[in-house]
């Protein structure tokens, strides 16, 4: 398992973010019909990387962390966002998630059903989205903004490099012990990120590719875009993948 948790995460940290401002200005220029309360999306399914639940965790209260030390039974993810891609690419069908006959409510809705860490939900939160009410028990999202949400998907995969992915309440609790030294092993349900950098764009597919340009092109410091602080990561785990290599033979 290529688990490096402390891994450049100030960096990467500032990926995410970028992202996720990006992602937002995306939304927010399409005529949705969620709002605050409309939280009928809002279960125990949520799979995100360590990095996404790691900028989460410092802004959760004690009372509300033990709360999900507590939670059971929520489903897990059999393999990451991105492997589910190479599955497809490879022409092979992912395997199927085993869900619980019922879908829990999210433990971060307060009593009048606003989420309490709406700045800082992660990713598979940010991209439920409706143009419709979804009381019929289906939304109805632009293929558009479905396929940009599934790239979303996959660079924050990228970003986290040397992170794990799973279930949100998983690494929310692991990340807790982590931090306390707690930590011997990496549990088998939280699974090591895969950095898939082809994305699946056709090249008519011209506003999806104008999406990923205009990250790409975003500056996250004053020298260097999105795209090039990404790469300059992958360089730095390659790196350190092969000294904790030798180290290892040595």
């Amino acid at each position: 398992m290529n688990v490096f948790l402390d891994f450049e995460v100030a960096t990467k940290l500032e990926l995410l973010k970028k992202l996720y401002e990006h992602l937002e200005n995306t939304y927010q220029a399409w005529d949705l019909f969620c709002k605050p309360g409309c939280n009928l999306c809002c279960t125990q399914r949520i799979y995100a990387t360590s990095l996404e639940a790691y900028h989460l965790l410092e802004k959760i209260s004690p009372e509300v962390l033990t709360r999900v030390s507590h939670l059971q039974n929520y489903p897990r993810p059999k393999i990451t966002h991105n492997q589910t891609l190479l599955c497809y690419l490879q022409g092979t069908e992912p395997p199927l998630e085993d869900y619980p006959p019922h879908l829990s409510t999210c433990p971060f809705l307060d009593e009048k059903g606003l989420c309490m860490v709406y700045p800082y939900r992660p990713l598979m939160c940010r991209i439920m989205a409706s143009t419709k009410s979804c009381e019929q028990g289906e939304a109805s999202l632009p293929p558009f903004l479905f396929y940009v949400g599934t790239l979303a998907l996959q660079l924050a995969e990228n970003i986290d490099i040397g992170g794990l992915y799973g279930n949100l309440f998983d690494l929310l609790k692991f990340l807790k012990d982590y931090k306390e030294g707690q930590v011997e092993e990496v549990p088998p349900y939280l699974l090591s990120n895969v950095d898939v950098d082809e994305l699946p764009v056709l090249p008519e597919e011209k506003d999806l590719r104008s999406w990923v340009g205009t990250l790409y092109r975003t500056h996250v410091t004053e020298e260097k875009s999105f795209r090039e602080v990404l790469q300059e990561l992958r360089e730095k785990f390659r790196d350190k993948k092969s000294l904790s290599f030798l180290e290892e033979i040595f």
